[in-house]
């Protein structure tokens, strides 16, 4: 085993390499092109959504559609939601997004009639109870200004109004009514026009929405429909969409049935594909991303290197292991390494980012983790034995080794265990397997961020 000792700096992560969905590992070009060809067919707005859990890939698989359609001759806009959440009402974030578009390549009369539409329902949309909601929109709109000192200076503002001057802005919203509701005609007719004019669909994404602000996120879906439905204007909103109908049911409570809701806003639901444990195409490209997220490390290619990617496929499955936790358990390994027991530290490496409260009582030696943890492997054995006609005597190798582990320290019946597995522990020296077992749990004994 090479004893060369692996960079540690930080795994950034780079979405986008000079081509798109360069390093496609698990084949998601395929998806993009397929909802390429459907954007090319449509005829109409909508708003689509990618729903994947955290860590599944999401980010990576907007940035690098986003850049196959910018090469495609597609007009597109990418929103960071999250960082965004800051802002009173996401109507401003949306409209400036788009006035930038339309500074670059429109007309002057389609600049100054998007900024007068824009300005008037941002007015009426934003918050009247402080001075950020009357004010800020307006600076933003009409020009270039620095979001971050242009809110501090609001906020320092915001006592100015009395009860009576915010009673008298109220007063006024009623008897402006009607001047409101033809300005969001004129501000949707001005969004339809621009957006006719254009070869292809101008395509917006709406990243991180799922970890927005709940008021934030259900009203930015809402400013969508309200004031950006017109023809030729697409949305992509890449989310954890049980995360948004948490969202949903924080803003209009726990009965709200938050599926029917989001349905009337969003018109399809696509899933990132899901690897399958069966599928042995699958199962390359899972290695393959493995590979490449251990090349950042500068990992040679070795035999203990080959054991770690071995282990961790095999594992990925029944911990269910997203790509952000596969990057994980990669850092740890880097932290580790070099170790001779390659093979039995990865399982404590899983145990350590999906389940770090079960994995610091199993430091500890615990016996009730133990015992939690057994039935954890015990639930892996009965899944395989439905979902492949596994019987009893043709369990897996690997989780039986875990399931005996486990049951030697409830038992202590680790010479038992020993005699049993040998062949995992071929030229490994130990004193003994407790304390053996102890020692590889505190080679990654670190916090680590979740």
């Amino acid at each position: 085993m090479s004893q060369e000792t692996p960079s540690l700096s930080a795994n950034t992560r780079e979405y986008v390499g000079p081509n798109a969905f360069d390093n496609d590992k698990l084949d998601r070009k395929q998806l993009a092109k397929k909802l390429t060809g459907y954007l090319e067919r449509l005829n109409d707005g909508a708003v689509l959504a990618i729903d994947a859990p955290w860590g599944e890939g999401k980010t990576w698989f907007g940035r690098n559609w986003n850049k196959y359609l910018n090469d495609d001759g597609f007009k597109t806009i990418y929103i960071d939601s999250f960082e965004q959440d800051y802002i009173d009402d996401p109507f401003v974030l949306l409209a400036s997004e788009l006035l930038e578009m339309i500074k670059e390549n429109g007309t002057a009369s389609e600049n100054k009639n998007f900024k007068k539409t824009a300005t008037q329902i941002a007015k009426s949309t934003l918050s009247i109870s402080t001075k950020i909601g009357l004010n800020l929109a307006t600076r933003v709109l009409l020009g270039n200004v620095d979001l971050n000192e242009e809110l501090e200076k609001s906020i320092e503002e915001v006592g100015t109004y009395s009860a009576d001057s915010i009673s008298k802005i109220i007063e006024n919203r009623f008897d402006n009514y009607k001047e409101e509701k033809e300005s969001s005609s004129q501000f949707k007719n001005v969004v339809k026009k621009y957006a006719s004019k254009q070869e292809k669909p101008i395509v917006i994404f709406i990243d991180e929405l799922d970890r927005c602000k709940p008021t934030f996120a259900v009203s930015l879906i809402e400013r969508i429909k309200h004031y950006f439905d017109v023809p030729n204007i697409v949305f992509v909103l890449l989310l954890n969409k049980k995360q948004l109908e948490n969202a949903v049911q924080g803003v209009y409570g726990p009965k709200t049935d938050a599926s029917k809701y989001l349905d009337k806003f969003v018109n399809f639901y696509f899933r990132l594909p899901k690897q399958d444990k069966e599928d042995h195409q699958s199962e390359y490209r899972i290695k393959n991303f493995i590979k490449t997220t251990m090349n950042k490390y500068n990992f040679k290619q070795d035999n203990s290197n080959e054991t770690f990617i071995n282990w961790i496929s095999f594992w990925k499955t029944y911990f269910d292991l997203s790509l952000r936790d596969l990057e994980k358990c990669i850092a740890l390994y880097a932290f580790a390494y070099p170790v001779g027991a390659v093979h039995l530290l990865v399982y404590f490496i899983i145990l350590k980012v999906k389940q770090p409260q079960l994995f610091n009582r199993l430091g500890n030696n615990d016996i009730k983790a133990h015992t939690e943890a057994k039935q954890q492997i015990e639930e892996f054995i009965r899944k395989d034995m439905k979902d492949n006609n596994v019987d009893e005597n043709n369990i897996d190798i690997y989780l039986a080794f875990y399931f005996d582990l486990h049951n030697a320290y409830i038992d202590n019946s680790f010479k038992e265990f020993e005699e049993k597995h040998s062949q995992f522990f071929k030229s490994l020296h130990f004193f003994s397997t407790k304390e053996f077992f102890k020692s590889l749990i505190r080679k990654i004994d670190i916090d680590i961020e979740r």
